[in-house]
Order: structure tokens, then C-alpha cells, then sequence
């Protein structure tokens, strides 16, 4: 028995939402371990352990960023494969041609103009209106947790070459 495009599209749907809950959750686990890692490394006592703690660092947080990049792939696919299904039954005339109808396959212009449109309903005023001109620029949530993965990379690599050159 075939399915029924909505229910492709709803599964499709489901799909990409697993999926940025579970990467989500991956990094929440990861940047708890890095913190903990963290603390522990700051608040040693005996400094002959911190170049293990820090490689143990460095070593979570490439694994991180790893975990992070494989979300990122599978996020991008099924967002991807909405895109496709929209514009499919958008041209088979099961979903109306008008463009309020796409959701995935509307254009970037079509999608900053949703934005502009929403934030316009509570008009704001200096530090939010800046604010408001910021998320308009469309920030990557999941490439600016993918960044802060960096970040704890090079920061372990630093801390971990410091407790290297201390010990000697």
C-alpha cells in the first residue's frame, strides 16, 4: 500500500526533528563531559595529572566536533528530502501552488521576509532592534555549537601543551 504524500512528508518531518533533538542532546552530553573535564583540570591540586586531564579534553572535544558533524549530515539530508517532497507535490497540484504553502522549498528571499514580517509585529527599539537585525542574518544554531566544539579543541590543545611544557 503506498503512502499518502502528507504522510511522506510527515515522516520526513519527524525524521529531521529526531534528528536535531538527538544532536542536541549529544552536544548537551559533550559540553557537560568538557566542563567537567574543566573544573577538574582548574581545580587540581597535584599539576602532574593535568596533561591527562587536558588530552582527555582534547581528545572529548574532537570526538565532539565529530558528533556534531555527522547531526549536521544527517539534518541537512532530511531537510533536503522535504525540499524535494514539497516541491514534487507542489507540482503535482496536491499542495496549492501559492507560496505560503511551502514550508522547506521556499526561497531564501521568501523565508527573510517571513522573518522580517514576524519580528515587524512587536516593533522594538535599540538594543532590540539590533538584536532583531541579527537574527535576520540567519544563525546556524548547529554550526555555532559545531564552532564552540572547535573552541574547546584548540582551548584543550593549549592547555594540554602548557601542562606538557610544565612538567618539564
Amino acid at each position: 500500500m503506498a503512502m499518502e504524500p502528507k504522510d511522506i512528508f510527515k515522516t520526513v518531518l519527524d525524521t529531521r526533528n529526531l534528528e536535531i533533538s538527538m544532536f542536541w542532546q549529544r552536544s548537551n552530553y559533550f559540553l557537560v563531559l568538557n566542563s567537567g573535564l574543566a573544573l577538574g583540570f582548574f581545580k587540581l591540586e597535584e599539576t602532574w595529572y593535568s596533561w591527562f586531564l587536558s588530552l582527555i579534553g582534547l581528545i572529548s572535544s574532537y570526538l565532539w566536533f565529530r558528533v556534531c558533524l555527522g547531526g549536521k549530515f544527517w539534518q541537512s539530508r532530511w531537510e533536503h528530502r522535504l525540499d524535494i517532497i514539497e516541491k514534487k507535490y507542489i507540482a503535482d497540484g496536491v499542495i496549492p501552488k501559492d507560496d505560503e504553502f511551502k514550508l522547506f522549498s521556499a526561497d531564501k528571499e521568501t523565508i527573510k521576509d517571513d522573518v522580517e514580517k514576524s519580528l515587524s509585529k512587536n516593533p522594538h527599539k535599540m538594543l532590540h532592534k539590533i538584536i532583531d537585525r541579527l537574527v535576520v542574518n540567519k544563525p546556524s544554531v548547529s554550526f555555532e555549537m559545531i564552532r564552540l566544539s572547535v573552541l574547546f579543541i584548540i582551548g584543550w590543545g593549549v592547555l594540554f601543551i602548557y601542562s606538557i611544557y610544565s612538567l618539564f
